[in-house]
């Protein structure tokens, strides 16, 4: 009863904050925080009293986007439905209703897309403020020991989930709703990290994208406000016109070709699609780049 005086209170306090744009039957308790009044909704979502509502409603979430693989102990919620070959081609609208993208940090970008590395490197210094992209929910918030370290992945509207490594310090946790902007945790080197960098990734039903064919990163801003969904979005070096080829030669070990493209053994496997232990043959063309 006490919670319901509190939210008629809060109410008359804060009558032009846009209350009635939220969605009120789907608001189930109101709560005080040190750092003001908190709103809790029937998807186990929130957000404080004096944001802008950026949320849909529990009825209006008919794609199951906060209750599909919703889950907030490990880093890939879908699992097994998360394969390449299962994703229908769809196109997805990157920015709508008035939302935004925002770049994370702005930085030198010194390690791309991959096979190995499903991400973008940006350099920071430690403390620095890492941002939203896009308005969301907050699904992970907490040390991974999986090599991201301090990590944070905000699940969007628009279908994506951007994942946000080697945080120094987390600024949010679980179910928080984020608006484009919103700081999400301080630049860092935790985990598996040898200096201050952010890894970012964007995903797609937990598949990595790369984050260069929807980010100009150099202008801060999406190459387009609509993206589509195809097979070959998914690993892009699979279709690079701009393929390095080398030839193999009596006496070439994977090491030594890594050695002279400037790679490593791990990517050459990957590229290639072989084991280490797979035989050299002189003649085969092999791909470094």
């Amino acid at each position: 009863m006490k919670h319901c005086f509190l939210f008629l209170f809060i109410l008359f306090l804060f009558p032009l904050k846009g209350i009635s744009q939220r969605n009120i039957p789907n608001v189930i308790d109101t709560i005080e925080t040190d750092s003001g009044a908190v709103i809790l909704y029937r998807n186990h979502t929130w957000e404080y009293l004096g944001d802008e509502p950026v949320m849909m409603s529990h009825e209006d979430d008919t794609a199951g986007l906060f209750t599909s693989g919703w889950i907030h102990d490990q880093v890939f919620a879908y699992m097994g439905a998360s394969k390449r070959d299962s994703i229908k081609d769809t196109l997805l609208i990157l920015v709508s209703n008035g939302r935004s993208f925002n770049l994370p940090i702005s930085g030198r970008l010194y390690r791309g897309f991959t096979y190995t590395h499903k991400g973008m490197d940006i350099s920071l210094k430690k403390g620095d403020t890492v941002r939203a992209a896009f308005d969301g929910v907050v699904r992970y918030a907490k040390y991974n020991r999986g090599g991201f370290g301090n990590l944070v992945i905000i699940r969007h509207y628009n279908g994506l989930e951007t994942y946000y490594a080697h945080l120094s310090k987390l600024k949010v946790v679980a179910n928080q709703v984020v608006r484009s902007r919103d700081i999400v945790g301080l630049g860092g080197s935790t985990g598996r990290s040898r200096s201050p960098h952010l890894h970012f990734e964007v995903r797609y039903k937990d598949i990595p994208l790369d984050p260069q064919r929807m980010i100009d990163f150099d202008n801060n801003k999406l190459i387009s406000t609509q993206f589509p969904i195809t097979k070959k979005v998914f690993y892009p070096s699979d279709y690079d016109g701009k393929a390095v080829y080398y030839t193999i030669r009596s006496g070439d070990t994977l090491g030594r070709i890594a050695g002279k493209y400037h790679t490593s053994v791990k990517e050459l496997c990957a590229l290639n699609k072989i084991k280490t232990t797979t035989p050299l043959r002189v003649g085969r063309a092999i791909r470094v780049k």
